[in-house]
């Protein structure tokens, strides 16, 4: 084997398992898992003693443009020493921009990499102001040319439906989104916080595979019901398929919310951070590690919370046939955690604090069977 990755804590997304054993990679694919304690020859032994070893990670919901919009990062730079080796970039570009992005951050990247298309001709370009969601203003014809030419990178139409950004445009932008999406074959995404009629009135739009966004949010409108429990309409969208994204941000989420949530037994389907370059390294979201290590202190299980960003976002962009899992013949993508004790705090918009007694703390990540990162004392 090129590889072996001995004596750690191996996650299975797949089988949703947690026991000692050992990653073997040949070229850029993993060859096996092997829990037989025995461990074959290897070019090179990484030794994971008192780590967790997962599929590299998949942040669902990040802003990659770099150069072309004030929000978007380097997500090679960005992403890599954090664990992730795939993402998905939510709306950054619309259809005026999208070649651009693609020619000069997607194509060029070593990771893995996809994207939505804005429903906005220009994209997400500032948070300063709203992005132009007159429905009038939509190039059908330019996003089917897109979706026509990228079909393997293009997973979405993003559309973000909060008051303060459709204005007086009502449910217009929805309506449009989904006409457009349709249109392409493809789903919606949308950024859920603050909108403009009750949750379940929004959730009336969405089909089979359309993505809520922002689920824990909680300003104007929520899944919560005035008496704190969870809105019916959101299990009856999870039944008929709908998927719910975290997406927590730095605003997009409020303690009460989520723990009422998982009192209930409604676990996110993905756990993204929608990181920005204002957040990036910064306490609030710093990045797909801390957000996890927020989940496991409100209780959330491990192996459910690594399946979030492995396995079961790979299933969502219809690529668990090599991400998101360390199934033998897929795509040699690996991460390595260190559960380290900590005195870190999280803080909601509403300014609630959560105590942080552990953190996962990135300690190695192969991508497609190279170490891409690794702590200088790993």
């Amino acid at each position: 084997m090129d590889k072996a990755i001995i004596n750690g804590t191996v996650i299975d997304p797949v089988r949703e398992t947690k026991k000692i054993g050992t990653v073997l990679l040949e070229g850029n694919r993993i060859a096996s898992v092997d829990y037989s304690g025995c461990v074959p020859a290897a070019k090179e032994v990484i030794d994971a003693s008192g780590c967790i070893v997962t599929p590299g990670l998949i942040d669902s919901h990040v802003h990659l443009f770099y150069g072309g919009t004030e929000n978007g990062m380097l997500p090679d730079l960005t992403l890599l020493p954090m664990g992730v080796t795939t993402a998905v970039d939510q709306g950054s570009a619309g259809s005026a921009t999208f070649q651009t992005f693609y020619d000069s951050i997607l194509s060029r990247s070593q990771m893995n990499l996809f994207a939505t298309v804005n429903l906005s001709t220009q994209g997400l370009i500032t948070s300063r102001y709203p992005e132009d969601l007159v429905p009038a203003h939509t190039n059908i014809a330019r996003i089917q040319e897109l979706f026509s030419r990228y079909p393997k990178v293009l997973k979405g139409i993003k559309l973000r439906i909060s008051k303060e950004v459709i204005g007086e445009l009502g449910m217009a932008p929805m309506e449009k989104a989904v006409e457009v999406a349709r249109s392409v074959g493809s789903r919606i995404v949308i950024h859920t916080t603050n909108p403009p009629v009750p949750v379940a009135e929004l959730l009336q739009y969405f089909q089979k595979d359309d993505i809520y966004t922002h689920v824990f949010a909680q300003r104007g409108y929520s899944i919560l019901t005035e008496q704190g429990t969870l809105d019916p309409s959101v299990y009856e969208a999870r039944k008929r398929g709908v998927i719910f994204d975290a997406a927590d941000a730095r605003v997009h989420y409020a303690f009460p919310v989520i723990r009422q949530a998982l009192k209930e037994g409604f676990l996110p389907d993905t756990i993204s951070t929608d990181l920005v370059q204002e957040s990036r390294f910064q306490p609030g979201v710093f990045g797909l590690p801390r957000l996890l290590s927020k989940y496991l202190a409100l209780g959330m299980p491990l192996v459910q919370i690594i399946r979030a960003v492995t396995y079961r976002a790979a299933q969502i962009m219809g690529t668990d046939n090599y991400l998101g899992t360390l199934e033998p013949g897929s795509q040699g993508d690996v991460a390595i955690f260190k559960e380290k004790e900590a005195k870190a705090q999280m803080k909601d918009r509403l300014g609630n604090v959560l105590a942080l007694p552990r953190l996962l703390v990135p300690q190695c990540t192969i991508l497609k069977g190279k170490v891409v990162y690794r702590q200088i004392d790993f």
